[in-house]
């Protein structure tokens, strides 16, 4: 091949190397999941539902107030 195939190529094919949209990571979380979690974990999961959670409650708290959130959230919708 040469220099030209090569470049028609590469912009025939949408830049192979480059990410036209980022990949999004999934936002479902399941609660039953919850329990595998970690303490930090769950607290960055509280900040994407919007709660800021505090480490030195216990996990099944921490759990609890992440699944009444997510509740509140599902009603509101």
């Amino acid at each position: 091949m040469n220099l030209w195939k090569k470049i028609k190529w590469f912009l025939l094919s949408g830049a192979p190397g480059i990410n036209k949209e980022p990949k999004k990571k999934s936002t479902v979380i399941l609660l039953k999941d919850l329990k595998s979690k970690t303490k930090s974990e769950l607290e960055r999961i509280g900040r994407k539902l919007g709660i800021e959670l505090d480490r030195r409650l216990t996990k099944i708290k921490l759990i609890n107030k992440i699944k009444f959130k997510a509740k509140m959230n599902r009603l509101k919708k």
